[in-house]
């Protein structure tokens, strides 16, 4: 009786978990891309760094649920600027104006961009960029 009490509690922690952060994000740009292409999804690529305030503030949006981005519509992408590989793809894929991290790109499920943005934004703003995005994927 107690080790089925302990699996059970085990596997509401671990649910409970699951449930409470944000989306799953995927941390390789090369996987994000071949992800969206495969399931027709939208992608949304966050590039920027742990240690970069206005990056850990649009990830506490994405975690927190405040900026909705639905795993059914979008593939999410969280990678390192630091990362020369990571660097030089994002670059040679995405066109971001700006030079204040994160740089976030949204495109579609073939990889081309719709809409881009630099530096700290609110929620309204990311917002804006996602509505961007959906106007251009529809041109």
């Amino acid at each position: 009786m107690k080790l089925l009490f302990a699996g059970l509690m085990t596997a509401l922690i671990l649910t409970s978990a699951a449930l409470a952060g944000g989306p799953d994000k995927i941390t390789d740009l090369q996987t994000a891309l071949d992800t969206a292409k495969k399931d027709g999804k939208m992608l949304f690529v966050l590039y920027g760094r742990e240690a970069c305030s206005n990056c850990q503030a649009l990830r506490t949006y994405i975690d927190k649920k405040d900026l909705r981005l639905s795993s059914t519509k979008f593939v999410i992408a969280e990678v390192n600027c630091d990362d020369p590989a990571t660097s030089s793809l994002f670059r040679s894929t995405f066109q971001v104006e700006g030079s204040t991290l994160p740089f976030v790109a949204v495109a579609s499920a073939e990889g081309k961009q719709l809409a881009a943005r630099s530096g700290y934004g609110t929620v309204k703003d990311f917002e804006s960029l996602l509505k961007d995005a959906a106007k251009a994927a529809r041109n």
